[in-house]
């Protein structure tokens, strides 16, 4: 792999894991536009694990204050914490259960382009449904639900949509971001949950994998390019996505998936 090819996928990888397009489609999809190698699951680990530490920088302050909380018995802390972990079960299980077949889906672009349509489909269901509670609660002087009115189901249930993103083209955010939405959560809050629960995903997925780094052949170049390009590009694109959400839809990203799911499709 050239630097020039590392770093494309690292920008790649970075703008597209927490924009709802599937990062994990475009790594399968690009390649094979460009009739580049599959730059195999080692690569594509290091670069989710650079979009792991951006996660971390940039929500550094709510992981401190919640580790506090827990170690003093924040009642708030201490339920958060909670629904993190009950919604990191589902893809936990899943990759666990099925992680080979999921590797090998890793190499089938046609498939991945077909699975960006379904994340547009998830995308425009989320919005109508969310769109439905809206009239609904503001006819009873209600309000859209935030982070503190979760609940355990809730978690589970935004858990199942993160373990359904495993599929390359299914995206993360697009998948647990649209869960939440259909459950009555506000979009910024629905984003801010799923990037949290999106740290203890990619933390386990990076350690399962950490054998098959040590077997790349991967130069040291190109990784660390390829790294750095994820790191900083997922940093702006979580910023980004949590500030548009605050007054936006989440329609733009679907038409975007549509069109390209079936570009891709045709062109591969």
């Amino acid at each position: 792999m050239s630097i020039v090819q590392a770093i494309v996928l690292g920008a790649v990888q970075g703008l597209t894991e927490f924009i709802p397009v599937s990062s994990s489609g475009h790594l399968v999809i690009v390649p094979g536009l460009f009739d580049w190698t599959q730059p195999g699951v080692s690569f594509d680990v290091m670069l989710h694990a650079a979009s792991l530490v951006a996660l971390v920088i940039y929500f550094f302050g709510d992981i401190l204050d919640l580790a506090r909380g827990i170690i003093q018995r924040d009642r708030p802390s201490i339920r958060l914490g909670a629904l993190l972990v009950i919604g990191t079960v589902p893809a936990g299980a899943v990759g666990l259960l099925f992680g080979d077949y999921f590797e090998r889906s890793f190499k089938d672009a046609e498939s991945a382009a077909i699975q960006l349509v379904i994340t547009a489909v998830i995308l425009v269901l989320a919005e109508q449904v969310l769109r439905y509670h809206e009239r609904k609660r503001a006819a009873n002087g209600q309000r859209l639900r935030g982070m503190e009115d979760l609940n355990a189901v809730d978690a589970a249930v935004v858990g199942v949509g993160q373990a359904v993103s495993i599929f390359p083209g299914i995206s993360r955010s697009g998948a647990t971001i649209g869960a939440a939405l259909g459950l009555a959560v506000a979009r910024d809050a629905a984003a801010r949950f799923a990037f949290l629960l999106a740290i203890p995903a990619l933390l386990g997925a990076t350690i399962v994998e950490l054998p098959d780094l040590g077997e790349s052949s991967l130069s040291l170049g190109p990784a660390v390019a390829g790294f750095l390009v994820s790191l900083v590009t997922s940093y702006a694109a979580i910023a980004a996505l949590i500030r548009y959400l605050k007054r936006k839809t989440l329609y733009p990203f679907a038409v975007y998936c549509v069109i390209a799911g079936v570009v891709f499709y045709l062109v591969l």
